[in-house]
C-alpha cells in the first residue's frame, strides 16, 4: 500500500507545480488565487505544495481563474 502513497505524492506534487507555473505566467498571487475560488491563501498554498487533495470542483474554479481549460490544467508531466 505505500507504493500508492508515494505515487499519490508524486501527483500531487506535480500538478501543485504545474498550477504554479501557470499562475507565475500570469503574474497572479496566491492570495488573488485562493480569494477568486473562495479559499484561504493557506489551503491555496497547500494545493500548489503537493500537500492537499483537490475536488474536481475546485480544480474547475482554479481553471477559471487563471482562464485555462481544465484538460491544460490535467496536462502535467509527473515529477520526482
Amino acid at each position: 500500500m505505500g507504493n500508492f502513497k508515494e505515487k499519490n505524492d508524486v501527483i500531487l506534487k506535480s500538478l501543485g507545480y504545474h498550477l504554479r507555473i501557470i499562475r507565475q505566467e500570469k503574474q497572479l498571487r496566491q492570495k488573488t488565487i485562493a480569494k477568486l475560488c473562495d479559499m484561504d491563501s493557506g489551503s491555496y498554498s497547500n494545493i500548489e505544495n503537493g500537500k492537499r487533495n483537490i475536488t474536481i470542483l475546485t480544480l474547475f474554479k482554479i481553471s477559471k481563474v487563471l482562464n485555462v481549460s481544465m484538460s491544460e490544467l490535467m496536462s502535467f508531466k509527473l515529477k520526482k
